[in-house]
């Protein structure tokens, strides 16, 4: 075992996340499928925080445990079943797949059947903690890890095999191996929505709620794209004023009391508009979101709504207006592909993604936190060189 830190996550209260950096010890013998990573930097997504506001048991979900899913670091041991990678090798981590049912053999792995275990959940048996309690009542205790199949909120993880990008030949110094941390989830799902979901072509409008890594990176890659107008919908100033450097042709603010975010697009385009592309997961927007679209439109979900919450369709309007609602996960991306893309993208000025990332020592996470709920810090990348 390999003694180390790790942010551990244990059962919020009220909701509110119980996050502390922790002594860890942390199996030093991967399986067959699974390599040890000497973490490097690990980006800070909404989802890290969404799953650890859920209650014990909820979803299948237990604590406490180790989040994270936007790695980047160093191959230490290589499990033997394990080909594209050898150890020394900087990598980048993605999310887990099982690459044997049919939506991973289609190349869809982010649809892949066993994705919501794998990813949401994790497993036990690589880490454990020093345990609650005082003096002899104090015990070791299981941490869930492999969160994402990764677990990069740590110095060291034991990922799988499927998480792993062989970065090689991709990055030119351990600089870029940080700055490509956040490659693996936000900035390739908002890339995704467009390039293999969306799909905008000439002519067409698209609108991006929300203005986050995710929404940015979608609004970004639209702009590579012949696209007659790009809207970019947030509350913060900030966030408009980048998304204008960034691409958007257009900017509403939803903050002023009374705002109506279906008049304001309408005003501008009176036929609606051709791709919604929703990042906020809040109802009302989504709703004032799919009343926008022109006829052929489609709204395309990837923000989590409340989980009792049901998008209602007229199903005779729908008909007429042939409108389509899809979900997005992942930017329905192979990462291996995406990730070199959006590397690409950036070298070649097109995805300038280091306009949105705010650096933090790990042990500085709290501060990352609130940077990304003030809206101050778009992308937070943790770094755990030094921890």
């Amino acid at each position: 075992m390999i003694q180390t830190k790790a942010i551990v996550a244990r059962e919020p209260r009220f909701t509110a996340l119980s996050w502390a950096l922790e002594d860890v010890a942390v199996s030093d013998d991967p399986g067959d499928n699974e390599v040890l990573v000497e973490m490097l930097a690990s980006g800070v997504c909404h989802t890290d925080i969404v799953l650890s506001a859920v209650p014990q048991g909820q979803f299948g979900i237990g604590y406490p445990k180790v989040m994270g899913h936007e790695g980047s670091g160093y191959a230490r041991k290589v499990g033997k079943n394990v080909t594209n990678v050898a150890v020394g090798d900087p990598v980048l981590l993605s999310f887990c797949s099982c690459g044997n049912c049919d939506q991973c053999e289609e190349k869809h792995p982010s649809y892949c059947h066993s994705f919501a275990k794998e990813n949401y959940i994790g497993r036990k048996g690589h880490v454990t903690g020093t345990g609650t309690g005082t003096g002899e009542e104090k015990k070791e205790e299981e941490i869930y890890s492999r969160f994402f199949g990764q677990s990069s909120f740590a110095r060291y993880s034991v990922v799988d095999k499927s998480c792993i990008v062989n970065a090689k030949d991709l990055i030119r110094d351990e600089e870029e191996l940080k700055l490509f941390a956040p490659l693996g989830c936000g900035f390739q799902t908002g890339m995704g929505a467009i390039e293999n979901v969306a799909k905008p072509g000439e002519g067409s409008v698209v609108v991006v709620l929300g203005l986050g890594s995710v929404g940015l990176a979608a609004l970004m890659t639209a702009a590579l794209r012949p696209c007659k107008a790009i809207i970019g919908v947030d509350r913060l100033p900030g966030r408009l004023t980048l998304a204008k450097e960034l691409g958007a042709t257009h900017t509403l603010d939803t903050s002023p009391v009374g705002f109506n975010l279906h008049k304001a697009i309408t005003e501008m385009f009176p036929n609606g508009v051709s791709h919604v592309i929703d990042t906020t997961g809040t109802p009302a927007v989504i709703e004032d979101g799919l009343k926008s679209l022109r006829q052929r439109g489609q709204l395309v979900l990837i923000g989590v709504p409340p989980a009792q919450y049901d998008l209602s369709i007229n199903g005779i309007q729908h008909i007429n207006t042939g409108r389509a609602v899809v979900g997005c996960i992942e930017g329905d991306c192979v990462p291996s592909e995406a990730i070199a893309t959006l590397i690409k993208w950036y070298r070649d000025g097109r995805f300038p993604m280091d306009k949105l990332i705010s650096y933090f020592e790990a042990r500085e996470f709290k501060q990352a936190l609130a940077g990304l709920d003030d809206g101050s810090v778009v992308k937070a990348v943790l770094n755990w060189k030094d921890i």
